[in-house]
């Protein structure tokens, strides 16, 4: 080979490494904003189970009604609770901004005892949702400007492969809400499902794990149907199962405003579920 043709062999090598490297500087904001805004239809409607286990194996159901729908500048969220009856009637609301807005996500919750709304607090979402292993920041979209982004590697997982990445908090208002010191997350290659999590305190010690159990298709739209949380401290498990989960259902737009979780579920709001939703 003339010496031109290996000069220009290896600049070629040297750019493609470097495009390289560059792009999988990218890829890891790009991996978490796919998974973000993954196609999750333009509304749906579940009946879910929060499953909350104790570290002598004792479980307790909750049940809700979980309602979500795409707007322009947001998506919103809706869940009545049911059962049991020390919670029925207890609801959020929940609006997710555009990333590109630079807003954050609100929360709301109605407590029947009180009858009163109050707006959840960035300082109180560390809290534990309903009593489970899921914070109420978890309840929040993963946002890919709220972390530095680092692409550590592909795994299989669950006989899936997976990009793994790490995450830290970009600021520490960032920490000071959720108390997480790095995340490690499980994405999924072919659908942008987060499969695992991983969560990390300011020590370093991987204190609590969120990972799904059961993903089906649905309504051609590939879901979480079972996820779980366990609290390695506390010994304690949560799980979210979703029944009946359907997409592109019609929501009327009065389910997703902070009236509406003081006015609770009425007969005739939520069209019937289908007999066969999977």
């Amino acid at each position: 080979m003339l010496p031109i043709f290996k000069t220009l062999t290896v600049s070629a090598l040297l750019l493609s490494a470097a495009a390289a490297m560059a792009a999988e500087t990218r890829t890891a904001d790009d991996i978490i904003r796919q998974a973000r805004d993954r196609d999750d239809g333009k509304s749906f409607m579940s009946q879910v189970s929060l499953i909350l286990i104790d570290k002598q194996g004792n479980s307790r159901i909750r049940e809700f009604s979980y309602l979500q729908k795409d707007y322009p500048d947001s998506d919103k969220f809706t869940m009545y609770f049911s059962a049991p009856s020390d919670v029925r009637d207890v609801a959020f609301h929940i609006e997710n901004p555009r990333e590109a807005l630079g807003l954050e996500d609100s929360q709301w919750m109605y407590l029947p005892v009180s009858r009163q709304t109050r707006r959840i607090s960035t300082t109180d979402k560390r809290g534990a949702f309903m009593g489970s292993d899921y914070s109420y920041a978890d309840l929040d979209k993963i946002r890919a400007e709220d972390y530095r982004q680092t692409l550590v590697g592909e795994e299989q997982l669950q006989g899936r492969d997976c990009y793994v990445i790490e995450r830290e908090p970009a600021t520490p208002a960032v920490l000071a809400k959720t108390g997480y010191n790095k995340l490690k997350v499980w994405v999924d290659k072919k659908n942008s499902l987060v499969l695992r999590q991983d969560f990390f305190d300011v020590k370093g010690v991987m204190f609590k794990q969120m990972r799904t159990l059961k993903t089906e298709t649905i309504d051609q739209i590939d879901s979480i149907t079972f996820s779980e949380t366990e609290d390695f401290i506390a010994g304690t498990r949560s799980q979210l199962r979703f029944n009946q989960l359907q997409y592109n259902v019609a929501l009327d737009d009065r389910l997703f405003t902070q009236t509406a979780i003081k006015r609770g579920l009425k007969a005739g709001d939520l069209p019937e579920y289908a007999v066969s939703a999977r």
